[in-house]
């Protein structure tokens, strides 16, 4: 006779495959977690760019709005940032600026803030018609940057366009 019995009792716990099938599962489940994460930080920085253009592109408008005469000789129109500051800033009360030295300094500070919030920013102002000093044509604001792809795998060209109608 044998000293061990023929049946064997379950043991009642888990078995060692069981345990790796189940930890393959919450590894799968933490990674897509993690790429979500990473699609959502994606979409917030886009997000945010695209409402720092906005924001950006209201104050250009909310200047050109206190200049009247500026916006209709047509001193706000640019093809371009500019690159260099205008000769008077418009800071000082004690000195006056004319409409067209204002709409330059407003250019420049424009340039500045886009250059401070956007990557590698554009931006032109145009007339939406043929401008002209007798009529108030619509202006079109269109602010371009370089952006991460949704994606996050290649860099891409974002903008944003409002118009001004003064």
């Amino acid at each position: 006779m044998s000293p061990h019995p023929a049946a064997t009792v379950p043991s009642g716990g888990f078995s060692l495959i069981e345990a790796l099938v189940a930890m393959v599962v919450i590894a799968v489940g933490l990674l897509g977690l993690a790429a979500m994460i990473t699609a959502g930080l994606r979409a917030n920085q886009v997000a945010n760019l695209q409402s720092l253009a906005a924001i950006d592109a209201g104050n250009i408008a909310a200047l050109m709005s206190a200049n009247p005469a500026g916006v209709a000789a047509g001193n706000y129109v640019m093809t371009s940032l500019p690159t260099t500051p205008p000769g008077n800033l418009c800071q000082s009360a004690s000195t006056p600026c004319s409409p067209a030295e204002e709409a330059q300094a407003d250019l420049w500070g424009f340039a500045q803030n886009l250059a401070s919030n956007l990557p590698a920013p554009t931006a032109e102002i145009q007339c939406a018609v043929a401008c002209s000093s007798t009529t108030d044509a619509p202006m079109v604001i269109t602010i371009t940057w370089t952006s991460q792809s949704p994606d996050g795998r290649a860099m891409a060209t974002a903008n944003y366009s409002t118009v001004y109608q003064p």
